[in-house]
């Protein structure tokens, strides 16, 4: 049987971290990688494992490739502290382990949840997220849409078991993670010359509203559905204004971009 470790990056998880290392503490290693936390985040991972290392953020692929360069498994699951391994796809990656898998790496379906409740239709379903990596057969590069690249022209498998994603549990978390998410991803829109006109600005926002809940028929998860249309919106909006604040900001000569913070989550 093949050994597994599991890389979990944190940045103030405490609330978090238990339900996300309980699912996978039969793993045979365990690296927590911490962004210098200020709760109590690194003295919950140590009750679980004495390879936590802190060190300052460099992204999700620098994160993730310092834990699996840590990592001493055959195979790593990364994690993010807002994620949780159901038992479904526990199995299956134990199953993987003794039997051996036609892939080097796997991106496995994430269920994502607002609110308290799954969201199983919208933009965001189905998503597939590489999160299985056989050690050696590639690394992590991107920045806020971080992903697997393998080494040569491998492809990456697919796994239908669920991973939960659970990281707005109330509107105030989601409004801190998106503010966090959409300055990260209008730094990279910036930089890649991306420009936004006061139109586009106005109406982008209110098509990702209708696309999440009627065409991708958001309307099927019921009223929180809804809220999370709205919320992408929102999510839209956010991200649009500061790649038009960044774009004004380059053409008069000052910087008023919001320069991104730290932060522990996927995408």
């Amino acid at each position: 049987m093949q050994t597994l470790s599991v890389v979990v990056i944190t940045y103030n998880e405490e609330r978090k971290l238990r339900r996300c290392l309980d699912p996978v503490s039969w793993a045979d290693d365990i690296v927590v990688v911490d962004s210098f936390s200020t709760d109590g985040t690194v003295k919950i991972a140590k009750t679980y494992t004495d390879r936590v290392f802190q060190r300052p953020w460099s992204g999700f692929a620098g994160q993730r490739n310092f834990g699996m360069e840590q990592a001493s498994g055959e195979w790593i699951l990364f994690l993010d502290a807002d994620e949780y391994v159901s038992g479904g796809l526990g199995e299956r990656i134990r199953e993987l382990l003794r039997e051996g898998g036609g892939f080097d790496a796997y991106k496995i379906h994430r269920m994502e949840h607002f609110l308290g409740f799954p969201i199983r239709h919208g933009t965001l379903n189905p998503s597939y997220q590489p999160r299985l990596l056989k050690k050696g057969k590639g690394g992590w590069t991107g920045g806020a849409h971080a992903h697997i690249e393998l080494n040569g022209h491998g492809e990456l498998g697919l796994m239908h078991e669920d991973l939960y994603h659970d990281s707005h549990n109330t509107l105030s978390d989601f409004i801190t993670r998106i503010d966090r998410y959409t300055t990260v991803d209008a730094e990279e829109r910036i930089h890649a010359g991306q420009r936004v006109g006061r139109l586009r600005l106005v109406l982008s926002p209110l098509g990702m509203a209708w696309k999440c809940y009627i065409v991708k028929r958001g309307y099927r998860d019921g009223f929180p559905g809804l809220l999370f249309s709205l919320c992408m919106g929102i999510y839209s909006f956010l991200r649009l204004v500061k790649v038009w604040q960044g774009e004004t900001a380059t053409k008069d000569g000052v910087d008023r971009r919001e320069r991104p913070g730290m932060t522990a989550d996927s995408d």
